[in-house]
């Protein structure tokens, strides 16, 4: 029997997950949770385990249960308190590396399933700025010095903004509606492959039809052998809500999100509220390091401080802001940038996806629907996605 250990630092079910990464803006209420009665009982009615709670399981949960397919969602805390909740929610087309195969109708895809389901999640698809740190003209510039250059923008890209914890939480509530179950606080110590597919978590063994990897940034902790990824925290803050003069002044009266398209990286939208969020900045660990990350302290507290101390001087009418939200969240990523999005190479039943390298809400959720199909049709992953056997 071919086990995979998860890494018990991160995935003890026995205890609830506490993460010090700081309060985002986003706020949901209401639990998920949908408990299973018996092993007995769970082992007859999952067809598919999903390990992840995120936009990722969501969607492939949501995209099952249209096909009639029962899932159950095994989520070690919350449903999108991982990436997915803590994104700063811009909506981007395609992956990190620009359109591919299959993946070329994200933004599309998320706009028809928020209308679909009806989703308060206030998602506004006006495009997306792509700037450069390069003297421009008007009106392609932005009135900012950061680090003492000019800023312009180089073109505008499909895309837009969404309220990432409410888009999550409205596709799980959708998922369960159509007969999914989500169980929260349930993490996923062992799964085995052979001699059939078994997943062990709090205490109840399953022998599902499928598993669906959702992990992002935690993948490595429970499968050991892939690519090697690249896990991290990634950095976000938000102001204090402003005059709509004052947005106007630093150039985002439009309302259009934006990311650079070179360094010093530097990301960011407005709100609803009228706040405006700034991100940039990594601190690289594995998983378990990562959970243990403060961002009050180290050099988590520092990337956050030197983050802010960036904001400030982007323009004068900045330079006196507070701020009502500084948070960290996981990101993952291999080294070509290309997402995983294929079977694991011990199993064609275990299914894996995650490190979309910052660019994953519209992706997440159109990935999920890939592998509902291919659970539900047969049909293959994108050959890009492809995961070749690590060298561990």
């Amino acid at each position: 029997m071919v086990w995979m250990k998860a890494d018990p630092r991160i995935m003890d079910a026995t205890k609830t997950v506490e993460r010090r990464w700081g309060e985002t803006p986003w706020r949901c209420a209401g639990a998920l949770q949908r408990s299973l009665k018996t092993s007995a009982e769970t082992s007859a009615i999952v067809d598919v385990a999903i390990i992840g709670g995120g936009l990722t399981g969501a969607s492939t949960a949501y995209h099952l249960a249209k096909r009639g397919i029962r899932s159950t969602i095994f989520e070690a805390a919350r449903i999108g308190d991982g990436a997915s909740g803590r994104t700063g929610g811009l909506v981007l087309e395609g992956t990190a590396i620009g359109v591919m195969d299959e993946v070329d109708s994200c933004v599309a895809g998320l706009e028809a399933l928020v209308a679909e389901e009806r989703i308060e999640c206030d998602l506004s698809l006006p495009g997306c700025w792509e700037i450069e740190h390069r003297p421009g003209g008007e009106p392609q510039m932005l009135p900012w010095d950061d680090g003492g250059q000019p800023v312009s923008i180089a073109r505008t890209v499909a895309g837009g903004i969404v309220q990432p914890a409410a888009l999550v939480h409205g596709i799980a509530r959708a998922s369960i509606l159509r007969g999914a179950t989500i169980l929260e606080g349930r993490a996923v110590q062992r799964i085995a492959f052979t001699p059939q597919l078994t997943v062990e978590s709090g205490g109840e063994t399953i022998h599902p039809g499928h598993i669906v990897l959702a992990l992002n940034a935690w993948t490595g902790a429970i499968l050991p052998g892939l690519p090697r990824l690249t896990s991290s925290l990634t950095f976000a803050v938000a102001t204090e809500p402003l005059p709509a003069s004052t947005i106007a002044a630093i150039g985002l009266g439009a309302n259009i999100p934006f990311y650079t398209a070179d360094r010093p990286y530097l990301w960011g939208r407005t709100t609803k509220d009228g706040r405006v969020i700034f991100g940039s900045q990594l601190v690289f660990g594995s998983p378990a390091e990562l959970e243990d990350i403060d961002v009050s302290a180290g050099e988590s507290g520092a990337a956050l401080e030197a983050l802010r101390k960036r904001v400030r001087r982007l323009h004068p009418s900045l330079r006196k802001v507070s701020f009502s939200a500084s948070w960290a969240g996981p990101i993952a990523f291999i080294e070509n940038m290309v997402p995983l999005l294929g079977p694991h190479p011990s199993s064609p039943r275990v299914l894996v996806a995650g490190a979309y390298a910052g660019h994953g809400v519209a992706l997440s959720v159109r990935s999920g629907e890939l592998i509902a199909r291919a659970i539900a049709e047969g049909r293959p992953l994108p050959k890009w996605g492809a995961i070749a056997r690590g060298r561990d």
